[in-house]
């Protein structure tokens, strides 16, 4: 009787096993984790945009590379904004495809009018939409600014499509305001020439949509939060402005960024 007294009086609560967590333990771990990916999320998000803002410079720094290339083999004239039958050319050309089939750039090729090869280009913006565009940009702020346009080639007898995200200076008429024009223009006219373009701060490709041909619109915000655009300039450089700062395209008044002449 003695022992089974004690065995009844020996009894106390159940020991938590070692190493469990107790609930308000596991709520102070959980609210830890929240109050960390709240702090280091945004820095981490804008370490990454800042490495996108890095990775575009460097690729219209090598579209400006390319186009002085080309100047610099065809006696100082500048790529044609597009070539096109309707105004006198053998086919329909972009300045894209100009650039890449005369040597200086590889390329991603595209078969279809709406098929996407976002693969790694120097035509691809890492902060662009992964989507070809459907309809010209409304705005700067227009998402539709930041995909896909796809630059034609027919020049070699096979059609096919360049996924580009960036945008020419350049326009499709033959007035002279923006360096680059569409090719063959009217007889008389003077071919774009680098000559011409004695402004060394006027813009030749931007974060863009196509050849903006005198639409504001088409120049595109897609950095930090859709506040930024990066422009390559005649003189080799690049930079990065907040959008609002960017002159539009039909300003010609002298300073920092012009866009035509």
């Amino acid at each position: 009787m003695q022992t089974a007294r004690n065995v009844r009086g020996n009894t106390h609560p159940r020991s938590r096993p070692l190493g469990a967590f107790t609930l308000v333990e596991l709520l102070v771990v959980i609210a830890v984790i929240a109050i960390l990916a709240a702090i280091l999320l945004p820095v981490l998000g804008e370490a990454k945009e800042k490495g996108h803002t890095v990775v575009c410079l460097n690729n219209l720094k090598q579209l400006q590379l390319a186009i002085n290339i080309y100047a610099d083999e065809h006696e100082d004239e500048l790529p044609p904004a597009e070539i096109h039958p309707g105004n006198g050319g053998p086919y329909q050309e972009s300045w894209a495809a100009i650039l890449v089939n005369s040597g200086g750039l590889p390329l991603s090729r595209s078969g279809y009018y709406t098929e996407l090869n976002d693969s790694s280009s120097v035509f691809r913006c890492p902060s662009g939409v992964s989507q070809v565009f459907s309809h010209n940009p409304l705005s700067r702020n227009d998402p539709e600014g930041c995909k896909a346009f796809p630059y034609i080639s027919e020049s070699t007898g096979q059609k096919f499509y360049i996924n580009g995200w960036y945008g020419l200076n350049g326009e499709l008429g033959s007035s002279g305001k923006y360096p680059f024009k569409r090719h063959p223009l009217p007889d008389g006219t003077k071919k774009p020439s680098r000559m011409s373009s004695t402004h060394p701060r006027m813009p030749s490709v931007y974060d863009g949509f196509w050849v903006h041909n005198g639409h504001d619109e088409r120049i595109s915000a897609r950095h930090n939060r859709r506040s930024r655009t990066n422009l390559a300039f005649f003189d080799g450089s690049v930079r990065t402005y907040p959008t609002r700062k960017v002159p539009d395209v039909h300003d010609d008044t002298p300073g920092e960024i012009q866009w035509k002449f």
